[in-house]
């Protein structure tokens, strides 16, 4: 059943408005998961920031897919979003203080909240700042999406499509948050050329794809310019023990958290071994036209140990996919938007227990999904954006297809 229930005047109405009315009153535009680089006031001082994605979809059926045949993921249920909902909101708040000696320190908190969901931490992170000669660089520790470049990190939330990627999805079940140290140093002579951001981190993988039990997590990611062009690279090793997914008869809604393997195996599916991430992103502005290319990916690599109540495999698996992304400006409020995605997973299963175990994991059926989207978008006004699109996606047993309307609505405050 379709839950429009903040419709009728319940706390998600009351959060709505708010939101609304933050981006009446302030006019600023801010993205709801900020760019590392401007996730910090400019200067010392404290802001605010509110965001809120609304959509109102038609599909010919249950919308996003509830869940997908041949990738293993976590198993969770998307929740039915079809008609008038929340597609995603965002309150938060930055600090920033200017030492004497040239460090700066800060802090930033968000929550959020996705459709029907319980709110959620999404940032709560300190961070300090010093620049080594002209290049900033900054430490930052706590909860905060895992960074992969602009491209990467932030596809799926108050994005030009309401869905998820699906390469997204599957890897990371949407947004990749987690509690970690992260340093980065960043270019600061204002050259676009050559290399112009690294970054290395030290996760504790609690999140899909890691897991409750799961080692320190390092990653790294690069990126680089040359004139129109940039690209980011990223890749990140994981340790998953006893990593839990619902099985393909399960239908468990979607949650932020991991069923127990430890507990039992009824409707569960369990992972030990290792998972190696990695993704890369590359965009193309040309100076003389009104156009936008992005192309972007990410590739899982899995092997270790798949059990169920069936019995236990030698699992290996690949998760490889990406998206074209094409953006033309017909003026200064307008824009035409098409992307176009494809996944494709490989598994292998060994042992006695293979055979059920692909069963109740789901990857018995096995086909690469497509999926194909366009968008026009409208700003009215800075903070802004009214967004129709429509689409389809078609995968091992169903084809979806569906029509929206999204406004969203992005603001900050900052004396």
């Amino acid at each position: 059943m379709r839950n429009n229930r903040f419709l009728r005047g319940g706390p998600r109405g009351a959060l709505v408005a708010a939101l609304i009315a933050a981006g009446v009153l302030s006019g600023g535009l801010v993205r709801a998961h900020e760019a590392e680089e401007d996730a910090l006031p400019g200067t010392a001082g404290w802001r605010l920031n509110a965001a809120a994605a609304l959509s109102a979809i038609k599909a010919n059926q249950s919308w996003p897919m509830p869940r997908w045949s041949g990738v293993l993921g976590s198993g969770q249920t998307a929740d039915d979003r079809r008609g008038l909902h929340v597609e995603h909101a965002m309150l938060g708040g930055a600090f920033r203080a200017d030492t004497a000696g040239g460090v700066q320190l800060g802090a930033r908190l968000a929550v959020g909240w996705h459709g029907q969901g319980a709110a959620h931490v999404e940032t709560a992170t300190g961070e300090a700042r010093y620049r080594l000669g002209d290049d900033p660089l900054s430490l930052s520790v706590g909860r905060m999406a895992v960074p992969m470049g602009t491209v990467l990190t932030e596809a799926g939330h108050l994005d030009r499509y309401a869905q998820t990627p699906l390469i997204r999805r599957a890897v990371s079940d949407g947004d990749w948050i987690d509690d970690g140290v992260h340093l980065r140093w960043r270019r600061g002579d204002g050259q676009d050329d050559g290399l112009q951001t690294v970054g290395v981190g030290l996760w504790r993988a609690k999140a899909f794809p890691g897991s409750a039990a799961a080692a320190v997590a390092p990653s790294l990611h690069l990126r680089a310019g040359q004139g129109e062009w940039t690209a980011d690279g990223f890749a990140m090793r994981l340790v998953p023990r006893s990593r839990g997914a619902y099985a393909a008869s399960s239908t468990a809604g979607h949650t932020h958290s991991q069923p127990d393997c430890a507990r039992s195996l009824v409707g569960v599916t369990c992972f030990d071994g290792r998972s190696v991430v990695v993704g890369a992103s590359l965009r193309w502005t040309p100076h003389d036209l009104p156009l936008v290319l992005t192309l972007a990916g990410l590739s899982q690599h899995e092997r270790g140990t798949l059990d169920s109540l069936s019995g236990s495999a030698d699992y290996r698996g690949r998760t490889t996919g990406g998206w074209l992304d094409a953006v033309w400006s017909l003026d200064a409020r307008w824009q035409l938007g098409l992307r176009a995605e494809r996944l494709v997973a490989r598994h292998r299963l060994e042992g006695p227990g293979a055979t059920g175990v692909a069963q109740d994991a789901g990857l018995a059926t096995n086909q690469p999904m497509h999926r194909l989207a366009g968008s026009l978008a409208l700003q009215p006004s800075e903070g802004w954006r009214v967004i129709a699109e429509a689409g389809a996606e078609r995968g091992a047993e169903r084809t979806s297809r569906w029509v929206g309307l999204r406004l969203i609505t992005q603001a900050s405050l900052q004396p």
